[in-house]
């Protein structure tokens, strides 16, 4: 377990990854629910009997979306992580490659510089 974790974490995660999916279908159903009541009652001209279940509905499927985010976060940073940091490690060592020769030049310059400066001192 690393210091970041409480003790709690694995049973945190564990419950935001099944909680959040059943709690974004509950919402799903009742937001289907309400907007075929309300698209049906434009045929028969009458008022929609369950339109109130779209405002139980959306707020359900917002909390069960982010309790799947925060649910699998880590796998997904993981994932992201393993795809980019080869490709860094490319990037940076195509970098330091070709950038060498410039390095030594700019290096070599400040070591005259600082060479001419304590030479003059010394005078």
């Amino acid at each position: 377990m690393s210091k970041l974790q409480t003790p709690q974490h694995h049973k945190a995660r564990a419950f935001l990854r099944r909680a959040g999916p059943i709690v974004m279908l509950v919402g799903l159903i009742f937001t289907i629910i309400g907007m075929v009541s309300f698209f049906s009652a434009f045929g028969r001209f009458g008022s929609p009997h369950y339109f109130w279940c779209c405002f139980v509905g959306m707020p359900l499927l917002f909390v069960g979306s982010v309790m799947s985010m925060f649910g699998f976060m880590g796998a997904l940073a993981r994932y992201v992580a393993a795809e980019h940091v080869p490709v860094v490690t490319d990037a940076v060592n195509d970098l330091a490659e070709g950038t060498q020769g410039a390095v030594k030049t700019v290096a070599r310059s400040m070591a005259e510089g600082v060479k001419e400066g304590l030479m003059e001192k010394k005078q």
